[in-house]
């Protein structure tokens, strides 16, 4: 199989797993829950306003879909650059790779909502970004230019390094309009020492 069609296949098994997770959230949201929010009373008795049950199983659920999301994101992006090398045609229309001169972050999630293209692109709080689409500590300057690039990309896909862990994470974010405030759902701040 070519690596056009394997890339295809593979974003529809991640399609579906999107399905999958928006299912599960609505699981939780019709309990009232999030990811982490306390599933007993202070006394240590589950807490008969929820579904205590579909609540854990839903947050499992949940954790071992996102590992599957990422690795089959991981291997979209292998296909797609294997794809990209075997392509001789012209690379006019073809996103440049992005070289980015350091490793160090400059901006950084201070928070991010549930269910929001953060969220479901993978963006955890406390991620230190590394690279932002074509933004990189060696050519950021303010945080103007995160807002010009999450607009211009809206409904396309973002690549984003990380550094998590203290390992470099992709992800890849597709800013859209949702139910809540922005097209991304988090909070981005500048590191301290970034001259903004």
């Amino acid at each position: 199989m070519d690596h056009h069609s394997k890339a295809k296949q593979l974003l529809q098994q991640r399609d579906e797993i999107d399905d999958k997770i928006k299912e599960l959230m609505l699981v939780l949201e019709t309990n009232n829950s999030t990811m982490d929010s306390p599933l007993i009373d202070s006394e240590g008795y589950p807490l008969n306003t929820i579904d205590v049950y579909a609540v854990r199983h839903a947050r499992h659920d949940l954790i071992c879909l996102r590992n599957d999301r990422t690795e089959l994101t991981e291997k979209i992006v292998a296909e797609m650059e294997g794809e990209k090398k075997e392509s001789t045609e012209s690379v006019a229309s073809e996103e440049k790779p992005v070289h980015r001169t350091s490793n160090t972050p400059f901006v950084k999630i201070s928070s991010v909502v549930e269910a929001s293209p953060a969220d479901v692109g993978g963006f955890r709080k406390e991620d230190l970004i590394i690279q932002y689409g074509t933004l990189h500590h060696g050519n950021f300057n303010d945080m103007q230019q995160v807002s010009q690039i999450t607009k211009e990309y809206e409904g396309k896909i973002i690549r984003v390094t990380v550094i998590r862990d203290n390992r470099p994470v992709r992800l890849e974010i597709r800013p859209a309009k949702w139910s809540g405030p922005g097209l991304l759902g988090c909070n981005i701040v500048p590191m301290a020492g970034a001259n903004v």
